[in-house]
């Protein structure tokens, strides 16, 4: 027998223990719906995101230290909005406020998680909880990224473009998968930056040379 071999696998579930803790998780489904004023009447898109919360906290002794506390973890996509014909707007995951803040902003999230799970219910966001928008000058064209102004879309968009909401819902829905990738079908190709920068400290990007694949489309 060999023993090396016996162990491993041990060894693998100590140390998945170890990173992972034994700690609680909560998770729920929740759609963000955005809609816009146009020439052409209003337009509304939506995507589904799973949202997990996993708190450690209290299993500090068997947790290691970078897996320490509450994390959340997120799998969906971007809410992908075509405003004109070739003209889009996205709403991505970076900034996307979790459903524990918006309907519980006074609570711990910890605390309020496993209330989500049986939840029904929407709330429309303040400006202020607005994930980030952003569209490209061309759809081809990785490095065209642009912020858009929630408070002003007719400034790259054109006179009679307008945010007029974007809403929180929890869901059972299933997660969305596959609209931002019909759209931008180079996204899995991308390796670093959607917007490269030679750039060498952080305080000195743009919010678009931020940006990542992650930020539109996450996890499978």
């Amino acid at each position: 027998m060999n023993l090396r071999s016996s162990f491993r696998p041990v060894v693998l579930l100590i140390a998945g223990l170890l990173l992972g803790g034994c700690g609680n998780y909560n998770a729920w489904h929740q759609k963000l719906i955005v809609t816009v004023e146009t020439p052409d009447g209003v337009k509304t898109g939506s995507s589904v995101v799973l949202v997990g919360l996993h708190d450690t906290t209290g299993n500090e002794w068997m947790t290691l230290p970078q897996a320490r506390g509450a994390r959340y973890e997120l799998t969906g996509e971007a809410v992908v909005l075509e405003l004109a014909p070739g003209r889009y707007l996205f709403t991505l995951l970076k900034g996307l406020p979790y459903a524990t803040n918006v309907f519980f902003p006074d609570e711990p999230p910890v605390e309020t998680a496993p209330a989500l799970a049986d939840m029904r219910a929407s709330r429309e966001l303040s400006p202020k909880q607005y994930p980030l928008l952003v569209t490209f000058a061309d759809i081809n064209d990785p490095a065209s990224v642009t912020r858009v102004d929630p408070d002003d879309l007719a400034a790259i968009f054109g006179p009679g473009y307008a945010l007029s909401s974007i809403t929180l819902e929890i869901t059972d829905e299933p997660v969305t998968k596959g609209r931002v990738e019909a759209v931008l079908g180079w996204l899995g190709d991308i390796k670093g930056r959607i917007k490269p920068t030679d750039k060498k400290y952080a305080d000195e990007l743009d919010v678009e040379e931020t940006l990542y694949s992650i930020d539109f489309v996450r996890g499978s």
